[in-house]
C-alpha cells in the first residue's frame, strides 16, 4: 500500500471520490493522466474517468452518496 500525495505528479487527476475502504484497500472514482485507460481493466479496482468528467461529477455528489458498482459487459 502507498498513499499518493496531491500535486501535479499525482496520476489520479484533480479529484478523488472514495466509495469503499476495507482490508483489501481503498477504492474510488478519479481522473487519470492516461485517458486511453478509461473503461479498461488496468487498475486495481478503481473507476477511472477523464479528468474533466471527474471534476464535473465531484461537483454533483456529496460525501455519503450511495454508490453501487455493477459489472455489466456490453
Amino acid at each position: 500500500k502507498m498513499r499518493l500525495a496531491p500535486g501535479e505528479t499525482n496520476p489520479l487527476g484533480t479529484r478523488w471520490m472514495g466509495f469503499l475502504e476495507n482490508s483489501g484497500g481503498e477504492y474510488g472514482m478519479h481522473g487519470t493522466d492516461n485517458p486511453g485507460s478509461v473503461g479498461k481493466f488496468s487498475s486495481h479496482g478503481c473507476v477511472r474517468l477523464k479528468v474533466s468528467d471527474a471534476e464535473a461529477l465531484f461537483e454533483l455528489v456529496d460525501v455519503g452518496t450511495p454508490v453501487e458498482v455493477v459489472y455489466q459487459p456490453v
